[in-house]
């Protein structure tokens, strides 16, 4: 308790630390002279302990240092080449509710020619009250689609991960321009996230000199995403640790000027192209990540943990990440409540993910999208999410499941409702692609095809034994006809012998008679 009460002292000076604990002291001891306290209640004492916590977490954590009062534009960037476009609503509409003051939010989509029509036209009428502009340039899609490596080094990559919309955050500044300038700043958005946060938070924060400002994530190093035998065969390993943690680029701040001067996104092409050229493949993994990794360094600001609020669409825990609950107060009654499951190797199903309770931005990075869900996860149990603060006020808190953890509830539901209850029915019906809805066909098509194939291999064998058997048919007639004609030949050579013969006998026959 001293040593906290100290670091009050350092953060927040001396006369404010003693003013405000001579103000809770005598609100504290007004309030039990006029409230009784019954068991198990909490009294105002109790709440001015917890303020003083929270206060103390806060002063011994410094936030980044923001603009206060600023009323500046604050431009969102999204973009996709999906022709299912909730999940882009989702982001919107989200950012929209929990911003603090949501006429400064201005939302950028990023798409390609073809799609921008459609896009444009059912977000003015799904999204008629928030500001969203498309875009869509062919000329920067040609550039980023020419860096992109060959199919040789892709092959067994994801498909989405090479995408060109993939690349496009580090191309925000030439597809969004103001009166001709891109703005000072651009807030980029993965489009399977949910804010529940202010992103004016975002705009108004100091990047303290840095070109971008993302969440460090530490349970990754850079060695997952790059091959450092391969970097240190090309000479490029000095400047790069293979243990360093990684950046999360689900949601990225870019000072667009220092981004320009650092030549950010001309370091990630140089990246690209030594990845094409290299004999041997320097990514382990991804295809957008690494290059911006190794361009960047360790140069961004940590937005903290609080904006990515991550692994809600993933399916079970493994053993390290449940020991998390275990930690966290999760008993073996509390697991069986949610429907939870021990796997036999400690792991638990499905996965709970506990910072949603406060996190700013919630990431469904995972294979359980809340828009897909019902295809492919129908039969399987959904992520659970502990209960965020600010969820909104007609969400159905019917479908909530309370446990206990360290003897406090904590209320938890299905990650999937929270998406949900920033889209109506009617909107996720219009901006669904009902081309998407199976999925499967490709692979029917296939099989079919294979079956296809098959049958006519089947039907091409059968009509060359077919064929051959004919052929023999055909040789063995011949050989018959010829052993006929020999035949005949035979007898015709017998019969004149016969005859001669005959002859013959009857020549002698009339000699013998004449010599008589």
């Amino acid at each position: 308790m001293a040593l906290t009460v100290c670091k009050l002292w350092r953060q927040i000076g001396c006369w404010k630390l003693a003013g405000f604990f001579a103000v809770a002291a005598m609100f504290a001891f007004v309030h039990s002279l006029t409230i009784p306290v019954e068991p198990g209640r909490r009294t105002a004492a109790s709440e001015v302990v917890k303020v003083v916590k929270d206060v103390t977490t806060r002063a011994v954590r410094p936030r980044a240092s923001q603009v206060k009062g600023s009323t500046d534009p604050v431009h969102v960037c999204l973009s996709s080449d999906d022709g299912d476009l909730r999940s882009s609503a989702v982001v919107i509409r989200s950012a929209y509710v929990n911003a603090a003051n949501p006429d400064r939010l201005r939302f950028h989509f990023i798409t390609t020619p073809e799609l921008a029509p459609t896009v444009r036209d059912l977000f003015r009428v799904h999204l008629a009250d928030i500001p969203v502009e498309v875009h869509a340039d062919e000329n920067v899609q040609d550039r980023i689609g020419n860096q992109l490596p060959g199919r040789g080094k892709t092959a067994k990559v994801r498909k989405g991960l090479t995408s060109v919309f993939n690349f496009v955050p580090f191309y925000l500044d030439q597809y969004v321009s103001i009166d001709g300038r891109p703005p000072a700043r651009l807030i980029y958005l993965d489009t399977d996230t949910v804010i529940m946060g202010d992103l004016g938070e975002l705009q108004d924060i100091d990047l303290q000199g840095h070109p971008c400002a993302a969440v460090k994530y530490c349970l990754q190093s850079l060695e997952k995403y790059v091959d450092f035998s391969v970097l240190r065969e090309l000479g490029y390993i000095q400047n790069h640790d293979p243990k360093a943690c990684i950046a999360n680029r689900g949601l990225l701040v870019i000072d667009v000027r220092r981004w320009h001067e650092l030549q950010i996104t001309e370091q990630i092409e140089m990246w690209m192209q030594r990845y094409a050229e290299s004999k041997r493949v320097l990514w382990k993994s991804g295809v957008s990540q690494p290059p911006w990794l190794l361009a960047m360094g360790d140069d961004f600001l940590d937005l903290g943990d609080e904006w990515n609020c991550n692994s809600l669409g993933r399916e079970k825990m493994p053993y390290a990440e449940a020991l998390f609950l275990r930690d966290n107060g999760f008993d073996h009654a509390a697991v069986r409540k949610l429907g939870a499951v021990f796997t036999e190797d400690g792991g638990v199903d499905p996965f709970v993910v506990m910072c949603s309770d406060k996190g700013k931005m919630l990431h469904f990075n995972g294979a359980v999208k809340p828009w897909t869900w019902e295809t492919w996860f129908a039969d399987h149990k959904l992520p659970l999410c502990a209960l965020p603060e600010n969820m909104p006020q007609n969400f159905n808190l019917n479908s909530a499941v309370q446990v206990k953890l360290f003897c406090k509830p904590v209320s938890f539901v299905n990650c999937v409702d929270i998406w949900n209850a920033f889209i109506s029915e009617e909107t996720a019906c219009a901006l669904r692609d009902f081309k998407q809805e199976w999925p499967e066909e490709q692979e029917w098509l296939f099989r079919l095809g294979e079956k296809a194939t098959q049958e006519e291999f089947e039907r091409r064998d059968r009509e060359k034994a077919r064929i051959q058997k004919q052929e023999l048919e055909r040789e063995e007639m011949k050989a018959r006809a010829e052993s006929q004609a020999k035949i005949l030949k035979v007898d015709e050579l017998a019969a004149a012998a016969d005859a001669r013969e005959r002859e013959a006998d009857k020549q002698r026959q009339e000699l013998e008679e004449a010599e008589r």
